[in-house]
């Protein structure tokens, strides 16, 4: 069975598309072309980043892209495997060592527990923290979309996919960053006005208003 890499270089090769003219039409950087087209997981980021680059791949030369993202789930299962193999009866001796230490902590706190609580259930209940506002939701995502952020200017953004933070840090003029969240994405950015967001190619304008930092959530329509 041919491996991802196999499969995208193929595909490329068959449409005479050169490395170059293909970051120029997708925006994925050269050196995340080369790491897929060679299987070469250490180099490739995250695992949505990476399902969004295979999609953006795709389609850029109209290929399935079902095949190679099942291709890329299998190189990284066994990815994973190898990393878990080694020393499992090391494990298992950690693991009693540490229900026996949590054991010990719980009755522990049960000790302080019956030596503080009647003091402390005398004592007036502090009021509830007010809910903070909700954050506000962005239009439905499709399964399988592709959300880019296209930097206008510097800014520093926070990506948060499906409850799992993937980025927080500085973006720089001229940049796309592209996600393919199973559930949600939520984006914030120290100058919303700096981010321009498309979905699947097409704009839908900034991420909010100017004037300072702006936090957008959009969620994947599970009846696509």
């Amino acid at each position: 069975m041919a491996t991802m890499g196999e499969m995208l270089r193929a595909a490329r090769m068959q449409a005479g598309l050169s490395l170059e003219a293909l970051s120029s039409s997708t925006r994925i950087p050269r050196h995340n072309l080369i790491a897929l087209e060679t299987d070469n997981l250490e180099v490739l980021p995250a695992e949505p980043f990476t399902r969004g680059l295979i999609r953006l791949y795709t389609r850029a030369l109209a290929v399935p892209e079902e095949p190679v993202l099942n291709a890329y789930a299998t190189a990284l299962s066994a990815r994973r495997f190898a990393a878990a193999g080694p020393d499992r009866a090391l494990r298992r001796r950690r693991g009693r060592l540490l229900a026996g230490a949590i054991g010990a902590v719980i009755l522990l706190l049960v000790a302080v527990l019956v030596v503080v609580l009647p003091d402390w259930t005398s004592r007036p209940a502090a009021s509830e923290s007010p809910t903070p506002a909700s954050t506000p939701v962005g239009a439905g995502l499709q399964p399988g979309s592709v959300l880019e952020l296209v930097v206008v200017r510097p800014t520093e953004i926070a990506v948060v996919i499906d409850g799992r933070p993937v980025f927080d840090g500085p973006v720089t003029a001229g940049s796309t960053q592209a996600w393919s969240p199973q559930r949600e994405i939520a984006v914030r950015a120290e100058a919303a006005d700096a981010i321009e967001v498309r979905i699947d190619g097409a704009s839908i304008g900034i991420l909010g208003p100017p004037g300072g930092s702006f936090q957008r959530t959009w969620q994947v329509d599970a009846g696509g």
